[in-house]
């Protein structure tokens, strides 16, 4: 319950900022092709597509609706690494499955040769779906941990608008108003 209350602490402090990525799978050669950061008024402090090194998989596609042609004229990784460097600074991150997407953006780098950024270092992660996990109850045994959610059992769990789900900025505002819902709920 310390991690729960900690980044429930996060939540009602306002300092912090929302993360998602969609990517072009779940293995380890894949890579980004939308990221969105939101700050904790759900205001958009970055909403692109990125062009990733490998052609998107129609599976891939199927599940986000991203597809080639949409990131075509997108910059690369190193088109908004810096840009994404300076919004995350010394912030606190929240991410519906931080470990996933802190991979992913160092896969992305990965991919084009450029070097990996110590995101840990440069600010302080926090997993809403490990938090919410918790938080759900569901146990198990073999992994002697909570049952990981995904953010639309999270979502219908505490009943927020769903908009645009699948999408990068879309799941930045859902998972935004599952930390508040989850700071509400949290005494």
């Amino acid at each position: 319950m310390l991690e729960t209350h900690n980044i429930v602490q996060v939540i009602r402090s306002g300092n912090f900022v929302v993360l998602d990525t969609e990517t072009t799978g779940l293995n380890r050669w894949d890579e980004i092709c939308q990221i969105a950061v939101v700050n904790s008024h759900g205001h958009v402090l970055m909403d692109t597509y990125v062009k990733p090194a490998k052609p998107i998989p129609a599976d891939a596609t199927r599940i986000h609706g991203i597809t080639n042609d949409m990131v075509m004229s997108a910059p690369n990784f190193a088109g908004v690494v810096t840009n994404l460097v300076g919004l995350l600074s010394g912030m606190n991150v929240i991410v519906y499955n931080a470990l996933y997407d802190r991979k992913m953006l160092h896969q992305s780098a990965d991919a084009i040769g450029l070097a990996k950024t110590d995101w840990r270092t440069l600010s302080r992660w926090w997993c809403a779906m490990e938090t919410f996990a918790e938080i759900y109850g569901e146990w198990n045994s073999y992994h002697q941990s909570y049952k990981w959610q995904t953010l639309s059992t999270a979502s219908r769990y505490y009943n927020p608008p769903v908009i645009d789900a699948h999408s990068a900025l879309g799941d930045c505002q859902m998972t935004l108003a599952v930390c508040r819902a989850m700071a509400e709920a949290v005494k």
